[in-house]
């Protein structure tokens, strides 16, 4: 009886592997087909929106308008949209009639991607089972550390970009919301999620920080994995705690803005990249690409941190990164100890392979970029993206004189809340990662500088001088690098067994004394230029009248503009040279800013109305930073 019952389990598992292949076979098929209809449906429905009549969209673009007046919908904006709107149309329809006519080959292609994503799922849980339990115990208390540290500030005022994000994209429909990019504000992936937040949890500013604050923590273990496939010493930890407690990444997971999103991104490819140069693994290009697509989908800046991740690979590539051996691709942790080599990995083709995947990965990545982007081309037009004036060129000069202020800007903002002694601890663990790379990197060329020989020349072409936090991306990648150089020196110090556990109380204890930093100082709230703006706003709900006008400018009309309607507040107050009904002039008040330094006649010819001197105006009401003054008319002005 034993020999049958082996026989007949035997013959159970043949059946349930066939059938487990039948049914992936099915979906994937599924998929394909899918693909090509959803192509050839965007195509037939960009063509026939092109077909709507215009006085149909102008009366919907009415509805959807602050004023109701939809002024910059002209019949210029139209046709240039109709034929936008055509063009994109007949490409989706030639994609998808293309794909159709190739589908076995494309079929072929899924099936082969899919046993890739088995090996790389497989590959994973082997990676994260292999790790130490001390590694994973840290980690765990450092993401709940993170937590800590940021959960508080989910409620604190919306600053002026994130109310901007909400009151003029997120709280829209959705197809306002994916393709009005009046200003790069619009960071459309970012406002999808929060849209989709605001339509499942209200209209909360904690809500609205959710995305951002999700990608914060899990930037935590993302930085982790992403240290553990550059280098090979025990500074992860150390890494993944700075992230942790670093006050600029925690103001931005609480922060409804991109930035923390593209930083998650950034430190995802890292290892994906890694992973797919030594393995060859169609299924990690295909990540690389999503994942890259999804970080220009929200900021077009990922430019910085994919460019340079391509470069880094390109120059791996070249001086054959591509074909070390299975062992030490072991002891980054990819695999474990008694596995077998890859037999790609030995291939005198390994680099031409490795170059072909990287080469799909990027058209990949620009053909899911484009397509993301298809309602922003399609009503917002090119120039939006490529030619607003916020990413206009300065004149060289004027460039020069300009940046090196930002990049210390930059720098103070990195080290802000840290003591003289830790910055320059990591300073110096930095220039040991970079000096001493030969013998702690996985890979023969650092990262940061072929970040550094991608992002420097696409600064000077571009000569335009970026916002301090358009280099976010790359602190986490500071922060491994410095890490890693530390443990590189701490070495030493410690006896080999007891190394790890030593790093992981560092880490711990760095990020404890770093987070607690913050916290006591209130840099992050404090940085917050919308402080006083809620109370500013319930008291004005209790307090106007027929005819008065609010006067605002940026920082303090953003916040004000989303308060006022969220205290049920008619916005045309707001910024009204003929009051808040359309009446005669009654009350002027005028909305001071203390943390933008800014006066009465500041604010006033700023926003393009006359003013008399400030001894004229009238302290109302101040809250924290935000100060209310009533400013009397001249007789002119009547």
């Amino acid at each position: 009886m034993k020999p049958a019952i082996h026989s007949d389990s035997k013959v159970s598992g043949l059946s349930r592997d066939t059938a487990g292949a039948g049914a992936a076979a099915r979906g994937l098929k599924i998929l394909c087909d899918a693909l090509i209809t959803g192509l050839l449906l965007a195509g037939f429905a960009s063509i026939m929106a092109s077909l709507v009549p215009f006085s149909v969209l102008l009366a919907r673009v009415r509805s959807v308008s602050d004023s109701g007046q939809g002024t910059f919908f002209s019949t210029e904006f139209y046709h240039a949209m109709q034929m936008r709107l055509r063009l994109i149309g007949m490409a989706n329809l030639a994609a998808g009639i293309i794909l159709l006519a190739l589908h076995r080959q494309m079929y072929e292609w899924a099936r082969r991607v899919f046993t890739d994503a088995l090996i790389l799922a497989r590959d994973f849980c082997l990676a994260a089972r292999s790790l130490p339990g001390i590694d994973r115990l840290a980690l765990a208390g450092l993401t709940f550390f993170a937590a800590a540290l940021r959960i508080p500030l989910l409620t604190q005022p919306m600053r002026y970009d994130e109310a901007i994000t909400f009151v003029e994209y997120a709280s829209r429909p959705f197809y306002v919301a994916l393709s009005f990019y009046n200003t790069p504000n619009n960071h459309v992936f970012h406002t999808l999620l929060v849209r989709l937040a605001y339509l499942a949890l209200g209209n909360h500013p904690w809500a609205f920080r959710l995305p951002v604050l999700l990608a914060g923590l899990c930037l935590v273990p993302a930085t982790y994995v992403a240290a553990r496939s550059l280098y090979h010493n025990n500074g992860a930890l150390l890494a993944a705690a700075l992230v942790a407690s670093s006050s600029t990444l925690i103001e931005y997971s609480t922060n409804a803005r991109g930035y923390e999103i593209v930083c998650l991104l950034f430190m995802i490819m890292i290892p994906t990249g890694v992973y797919a140069q030594r393995h060859r693994n169609g299924a990690a290009w295909l990540l690389l690409a999503v994942v890259s697509a999804l970080g220009f989908y929200t900021i077009p800046i990922m430019l910085y941190p994919f460019g340079g991740l391509v470069v880094w690979l390109l120059l791996s590539i070249a001086v054959g990164d591509a074909q070390q051996d299975a062992q030490q691709e072991d002891a980054q942790g990819y695999a474990p100890r008694d596995a077998q080599p890859d037999s790609k990995t030995n291939s005198p083709t390994a680099a031409r392979s490795a170059l072909a995947g990287l080469s799909v990965a990027i058209v990949l990545t620009m053909l899911l970029v484009v397509e993301l982007y298809s309602p922003v081309l399609a009503v917002s037009g090119p120039k939006a993206l490529f030619a607003n004036k916020w990413v206009s060129a300065s004149p060289f000069p004027i460039f020069l004189h300009q940046l090196p202020a930002s990049l210390a800007s930059t720098w103070w903002g990195w080290n802000r809340d840290l003591l003289i002694w830790p910055a320059e601890a990591l300073n110096l663990g930095f220039l040991i990662s970079l000096l001493w790379h030969r013998k702690i990197g996985s890979q023969r060329v650092p990262l940061a500088l072929a970040l550094l020989l991608c992002v420097a020349p696409l600064v000077f072409v571009q000569r335009v001088i970026p916002f301090e936090r358009v280099w976010l991306f790359a602190l986490p990648l500071y922060f491994i690098c410095a890490a890693a150089g530390l443990a590189m020196a701490l070495e030493p110090v410690f006896h080999r067994p007891h190394l790890r556990h030593a790093m992981a109380l560092l880490a711990l204890v760095a990020a404890l004394f770093a987070g607690l930093r913050v916290e006591r100082s209130g840099s992050v709230y404090l940085s917050n230029e919308s402080r006083g703006m809620p109370a500013l706003a319930a008291w004005l709900k209790g307090h106007l009248s027929s005819g008065d006008t609010i006067v605002a400018v940026p920082p303090s009309d953003g916040p004000m503009r989303y308060y006022l309607q969220r205290e049920g507040v008619p916005t045309s107050y707001l910024n009204s040279s003929l009051g808040g009904r359309g009446q005669a002039p009654h009350r002027r008040l005028v909305v001071v800013n203390e943390s933008s330094r800014d006066t009465v006649e500041q604010v006033c010819e700023a926003a393009g109305q006359p003013h008399q001197p400030s001894r004229n105006a009238k302290l109302l009401v101040q809250f924290e930073s935000a100060k209310l003054y009533e400013v009397p008319f001249a007789p002119e002005d009547h």
